[in-house]
């Protein structure tokens, strides 16, 4: 029978794929305290909290997965991995990559970047399927 959730010209027989997303490290992280920020968290907490605690969130087809924070860190060093499984080729386009600054209050987002997959995927039958 076929899938009635797949859209048009996806093939049923999709297979399922593992995706690893490796975090290596983060460098030029901003001083919060230069920012309005800073601000915001001294009305909230009391506190002029200068160093960020970052960890790193990956949005990929609807999942999520983050790293583990570390404390009070411009440079921080994970080499971590998160691991998604979604079926192949996937629908979603581009993996979210987000680099947080971990709060008792709010987390704050320091910068986000996309990666395309069609981008970095490989022609033919191991690759992205047209």
């Amino acid at each position: 029978s076929r899938n009635l959730l797949l859209p048009d010209g996806v093939p049923p027989e999709r297979q399922w794929a593992r995706f690893y997303v490796k975090i290596y490290r983060a460098e030029g992280l901003p001083r919060m305290n230069t920012s309005i920020m800073a601000n915001v968290k001294k009305a909230l907490i009391g506190e002029n909290k200068d160093l960020v605690d970052p960890y790193v969130q990956v949005a990929f087809a609807g999942q999520k997965g983050k790293t583990s924070i570390q404390k009070s860190s411009y440079e921080p060093l994970w080499n971590e991995q998160i691991i998604f499984t979604e079926m192949f080729p996937p629908l979603c386009k581009r993996i979210k990559v987000q680099i947080r600054d971990s709060d008792k209050v709010n987390d704050v987002a320091i910068g986000t970047h996309f990666i395309d997959l069609r981008k970095i995927s490989n022609e033919g039958d191991k690759g992205k399927a047209e």
